[in-house]
């Protein structure tokens, strides 16, 4: 770095000051008053003259200088005079003259000969001022070398520091100028030059590439502006200073771990109130450079070292704007989740700041809020899992905590309800339905929140435990009666109140049902037929239950004159029902008494007695039920094949073809059973029920020797059903082992062929039980080129079988290679044998090979060292990979093939292999 210099006006006033130096140099030596005192008087009128200018004194002075026996006084003129020179020569060089300090030099230089130990530094100073302002810093860090080391306590040893290592900078000696620097700094804040040493030593290190040093030197830059800054506004040298500070800084910590480098330190620092500066500008940077990973990192470091710092909130808000930037849409969501977890109303900083801190993010809060709970919900819509419901639920919880007097405060409580609803968290969603009801009775849909509640507490009830069953039932129904009082202009009040009625006859409250339902059809004399028919049925039923026989068959009669309902059905038919009923219960007296005989009696009496009756239907599907909780698997199965024979799109006979298939199995009828999973795996609606019936029915199939059946059903599924993997290889394997017993290699081999291409098509992700059986097919494969290569014989002329024999070998060992590709340790060591085998076999080949006619004994001698020549490399190959075998024998794999490795070896390479008593000794010991 070269150092620019710049001399004003306010040096040349400066006198001795040296480039921006503070203090002025003191002048020891006399001035022209003081000379001329100690010469002799001369009378001389008294005269007013004008201030002498600066060159009458140095002419003065030159005048004196060494006219002065006195040494001493002599040198301080002499010093004098050179001061006056450099002062000059300020000027001088100001207005642009030539060698404007070259007297002053000369007269330093003089001096220094005859300076004492007292002014020799400043001499040495005033030199090395000299040089270094025109440009001569050779000279100027020479003189600067020699007082630094010949005056360490010298006044201006900080300055001379500071100005040698500004000349070792400027040529690149950053150690020497660091050490310098380092000086100057360990001198104190308070000099003059420590800002800019501090600065410089930064870049010494950072040039020496202790970047991280360098960094310590860069923050007490920022330290330093900063501290300055809080006193009052910096001028413009100080913003450019920590502008360039930040700058180095980025690039330092870039250079190492980024935002990692940068919490360190500032954790050294013990985390100063200027570090969110360093960490904005280094995200800054990262942004600008369209690195927005990286930006995001180090805010997020930020935010992760100082959790409850003010900044927070605001850092990660540009987190999530800098993703939206760099269109990474899949980051923004979690990102905003952890806005709300960090600054919502259950966080620490939310606990830690007051109101006016958490008003700066609070609208961003809430738009993360609203967005967060909308796009949950929706989610678990689309899902349907209670976990995801109960994620829109805390997001919805938060909201209303967060801003209980927002105007969509209400909307939002609903919605809370309506999310738990859907996780089936009914206790839960009932407070937020009853708020609603109760505290925004003018919000559009608080109607729809109390009918919610009594849908709520119906759904409850089929949770509770017995002991609280009535308890919840009573809750519902005054919740229902809440609901008719609250809403009675609801279209659904008359049903509701059907609904309790109803539910109070559960209750055996006769009395009460009786009176609710006939309450109904006094307020409602025009409710429609379906509630009345309810209402009527209640008191027909109440007053039979209370004796009120009489009652009781008017409120029938009174049904029968309704019109058939829409599930067509007459009136007359459910009053039948009720005779129905009666033979039900007898089956459920029986069941209960653990009478099933009677029981399935009973059951099937009443489908004799309306077979085409709900309820018949209802007692033969009982009866199978009873059958088969007696474990009668045959009657069971042979009763359910009735029943769907009889009712084949009944809803209750929806799961016949999967109950009939096990209860075959129950009963060990393996081949109905089997029919009945193909049946399953030809029509049920569902892919995955298809797919497991299909594989258990070709297993079925195999278990009772119907082969023709399994080999359908195998490859049915085979071809079908690519997942599970494991599956659809075993399904395969059996395809193989069928066509294997049938001895249809033609079709087999299409099955061994599927599982290699199995293997390559799934490859790293192939399952191990695949690649071996990928590897087992694919030694079938091997082993028929290897016995197409046996039979190619090396006859005359020799060239085209050679070539014959080559082009076999090549195939072999791909078909090897691959064979060994599939990862699986036996065959990995007999395709490597294998290979070595068949270079050994061409080898033999070779030298067996038949000669050619008519050769005399040495001509045939010739051809087989010609042979020898040619079969030795491949002979040598061989070697090559049976030793590979052998090297896995080291890692303790000593299968079959290894062995043989060992055994080819011990016939090519006797001398180092057939010492086999010894090489298994080791080999024991190791083990």
């Amino acid at each position: 770095m070269r150092r620019v210099i710049a001399l004003g006006a306010a040096l040349a006033l400066a006198g001795c000051a040296w480039l921006g130096g503070g203090d002025r140099l003191e002048l020891r030596g006399p001035d022209v008053a003081g000379v001329v005192a100690d010469l002799p008087d001369v009378a001389m009128p008294e005269v007013r003259l004008p201030p002498p200018s600066r060159a009458e004194v140095m002419a003065a002075y030159q005048r004196v200088y060494g006219a002065i026996p006195n040494v001493a006084q002599n040198y301080q003129i002499g010093k004098r005079l050179a001061d006056l020179e450099m002062e000059g020569g300020v000027e001088n060089d100001l207005e642009g003259r030539d060698a404007p300090y070259t007297k002053a030099i000369s007269l330093y230089e003089s001096l220094l000969l005859e300076a004492d130990g007292a002014d020799r530094d400043a001499i040495l100073y005033q030199l090395a001022r000299a040089h270094d302002v025109v440009g001569q810093q050779r000279a100027a860090a020479g003189y600067l070398d020699r007082l630094v080391e010949m005056h360490p306590n010298s006044q201006y040893i900080v300055e001379a520091r500071f100005r040698r290592a500004e000349i070792a900078f400027s040529r690149d000696r950053y150690r020497e100028a660091g050490s310098d620097y380092a000086f100057v700094v360990a001198s104190g804040q308070d000099g003059i030059y420590w800002r800019n040493a501090v600065y410089m030593l930064g870049w010494c290190r950072f040039k020496t590439s202790d970047v991280d040093d360098s960094l310590v030197s860069f923050f007490q830059v920022v330290e330093s502006v900063i501290d300055q800054e809080r006193q009052a506004p910096i001028g413009r040298g100080e913003q450019e200073l920590l502008d360039d500070a930040l700058r180095v800084v980025v690039l330092g910590v870039s250079y190492l771990d980024g935002p990692d480098t940068l919490a360190q330190h500032m954790d050294r620092l013990a985390k100063p109130s200027w570090q969110h500066r360093a960490y904005e500008r280094l995200a800054s940077d990262y942004r600008a450079k369209e690195r927005y990973l990286d930006s995001v990192a180090t805010l997020e470091t930020f935010i992760a070292h100082n959790a409850l710092d003010r900044r927070a909130p605001a850092f990660h808000q540009q987190v999530i704007e800098i993703l939206l930037e760099g269109d990474f849409p899949s980051e923004i969501r979690v990102r905003k989740e952890a806005f709300v977890t960090r600054y919502g109303v259950r966080s620490e900083f939310w606990q830690v700041h007051d109101k006016p801190e958490r008003a700066d993010y609070l609208p961003t809060l809430k738009s993360y809020l609203d967005e967060l709970s909308t796009l949950a919900h929706s989610e678990a819509q689309d899902s349907g899992i209670n976990a995801d419901y109960l994620k829109a639920a805390d997001w919805y919880e938060q909201i209303v905590v967060t801003f209980p007097e927002d105007p969509a405060v209400a909307e939002h409580v609903f919605l809370l309800g309506e999310v738990y609803t859907e996780a089936d968290e009914h206790a839960r969603a009932l407070p937020a339905y009853q708020r609603v009801m109760r505290e925004f009775p003018e919000y559009p849909r608080a109607n729809e929140a109390g009918y919610a509640v009594i849908l709520g507490l119906s759904t409850l009830l089929g949770e509770v435990d017995e002991a609280d069953l009535e308890l919840w039932q009573r809750a519902k129904i005054d919740a229902q009666i809440e609901f008719a009082m609250r809403f009675p202009d609801d279209e659904r009040v008359p049903a509701v109140q059907a609904n309790a009625a109803d539910a109070l006859f559960d209750l055996r409250e006769f009395v009460q049902s009786v009176d609710l339902a006939e309450q109904l059809l006094r307020d409602h004399p025009a409710v429609e037929v379906s509630t009345r028919r309810t209402a009527l049925l209640i008191i027909g039923h109440g007053r039979f239950e209370l004796g009120d026989y009489v009652a009781a068959e008017q409120a029938y009669r009174n049904l029968l004159t309704l019109p058939v309902d829409p599930s067509g059905s007459a009136i007359a038919g459910e009053i039948d029902q009720r005779l129905l009923a009666t033979i039900y219960k007898q089956a459920e007296s029986a069941e209960s008494l653990g009478d099933a005989d009677a029981a399935v009696r009973h059951f099937l009496r009443l489908h004799d007695e309306a077979p085409d009756s709900e309820l018949g239907i209802q007692g033969f599907y009982d009866a199978i039920a009873v059958e088969e909780g007696q474990q009668h698997w045959v009657r069971a199965a042979e009763l359910l094949h009735g029943f769907r024979a009889s009712y084949p799109d009944h809803e209750l006979g929806g799961d016949a073809d999967k109950r009939l298939a096990e209860l075959y199995e129950r009963a060990q009828d393996w081949d109905r059973a089997a029919g009945e999973f193909s049946r399953i795996a030809a029509s049920d609606p569902d892919r995955e029920v298809r797919r497991q019936a299909l594989y258990r029915a070709a297993e079925l199939y195999l278990e009772v020797q119907d082969v023709a059946n399994a080999v359908a059903s195998f490859e049915q599924y085979a071809r079908g059903y690519p997942q599970p993997v494991a599956i659809q290889v075993e399904a395969i394997q059996h395809l193989d082992e069928l066509f294997q017993q049938t001895g249809d290699q033609a079709r087999r081999r299409v099955w061994l062929r599927r599982k290699v291409e199995l293997a390559d098509q799934l490859g790293p992700q192939a399952i191990p039980r695949l690649n071996f059986l990928a590897a087992q097919a694919q030694a079938l494969f091997a082993a028929e080129d290897r016995a197409l290569f046996d039979a190619l014989e090396l006859e005359h002329p020799l060239l085209q079988h050679l070539t014959a024999k080559r082009d076999a070998l090549k195939r072999c060992v791909a078909a090897f290679e691959k064979m060994a590709g599939y990862g699986v340790q036996q065959f990995v060591t007999a395709a490597t044998f294998e290979i070595a085998d068949l270079y050994a076999a061409l080898s033999r080949s070779l030298l067996e090979s038949e000669r050619p006619a008519g050769l005399s004994d040495l001509e045939l001698e010739q051809y087989g060292i010609l042979l020898e020549e040619q079969a030795y490399p491949f002979e040598e190959q061989a070697i090559a990979i049976h030793e590979i075998n052998v090297r896995r024998s080291w890692d303790g794999t000593y299968d079959a093939s290894v062995q043989r490795s060992f055994a080819a070896l011990s016939v090519l390479m006797p001398a180092r292999f057939d010492k086999q008593e010894l090489q298994v000794s080791y080999v024991d010991s190791i083990q």
